[in-house]
């Protein structure tokens, strides 16, 4: 069997570490949607324990439905207001919208150290314009960074852009 000839940028429990937050953020945006009486259902699967030999598609986590519309919806857990998705994460996101015809939100919600959540705000990837950024994240990613203030994460920001889209 032949030895690969590199070391990859996260380790196994680098890798997996990433993903507490985005259960944090999951568990308290599913909340949140309950509470709106907004419906959804799972649509992304989690692949954190598989062995992947290779970078996978980007898949949005749940489809959620308001007032007969739908939108694809992905969770994003921070620490800081910097609102930076891979880049790789954003083009496949575009390619759900355009192949599914739906919309595609990126739900970022802002914890402290103390796991609280701090703030919550999206982005409706037909709307929000980014940027991509200059350098490379520490884990060797290249990211897009969101370009104006994003708005609250509440029910009436979400049907007022899904009533806005088309």
């Amino acid at each position: 069997m032949k030895e690969l000839d590199f070391r990859p940028a996260k380790s196994k429990e680098e890798f997996r570490s990433n993903y507490k937050l985005h259960d944090l953020s999951e568990q308290v945006g599913k909340n949140l949607l309950v509470q709106w009486g907004v419906e959804f259902k799972a649509f992304g699967e989690d692949k954190r324990y598989e062995k992947l030999w290779e970078k996978g598609e980007d898949k949005p986590d749940i489809i959620l439905t308001s007032k007969g519309k739908n939108a694809l919806l992905d969770w994003k857990g921070k620490r800081s207001k910097a609102f930076l998705v891979n880049e790789r994460a954003i083009k496949s996101y575009e390619r759900w919208q355009h192949n599914l015809n739906m919309p595609v939100i990126i739900a970022f919600l802002i914890f402290d150290e103390q796991n609280k959540l701090s703030d919550r705000r999206f982005a409706f990837l037909s709307k929000h314009k980014y940027i991509v950024s200059e350098t490379k994240q520490w884990d060797k990613n290249k990211t897009v960074e969101f370009e104006e203030e994003l708005p609250l994460f509440n029910k009436e920001n979400i049907v007022l852009y899904l009533n806005s889209e088309g």
